[in-house]
């Protein structure tokens, strides 16, 4: 399992996510990217995070492993949803929390965790 935060400069204070429920997996998270690294960074991601870095068709479309994408904070006005739909990858959010606080970005975090593990429970994903 790959999972990818994209630009975890957009919270407030440090973005430190808590481990997920398996037992393998891999983690990259970034401060930010330029436009032309995201696809590189996605592309073989099961799971995108994204607090404000546009998250387009060609970055959806591109992604062959990609199964579920995580807005990090309220809005999900920056990913291409359409281009989600169409795969049928669910797009979630932490409504409710901007990461505009040092707070805020601990909720996002562990909200963050508690969506991943939710839907690996719901894919029935052997967690060892």
């Amino acid at each position: 399992m790959n999972i990818v935060m994209l630009d975890s400069a957009q919270l407030t204070g440090e973005a430190d996510f808590p481990d997920i429920n398996l037992n393998k997996y891999g983690w990259q998270q970034f401060l930010s990217l330029d436009e032309g690294e995201i696809e590189e960074r996605c592309w073989r991601a099961d799971i995108v995070i994204s607090a404000k870095t546009p998250v387009t068709s060609n970055i959806i479309n591109n992604a062959f492993k990609l199964k579920l994408i995580i807005a990090a904070g309220d809005s999900t006005g920056h990913i291409d949803h359409a281009a989600a739909a169409a795969r049928d990858i669910p797009v979630v959010n932490v409504a409710g929390e901007q990461g505009d606080t040092a707070e805020s970005t601990r909720q996002i975090c562990q909200q963050v965790c508690e969506q991943i593990n939710q839907w690996l429970n719901s894919q029935d994903i052997s967690q060892t």
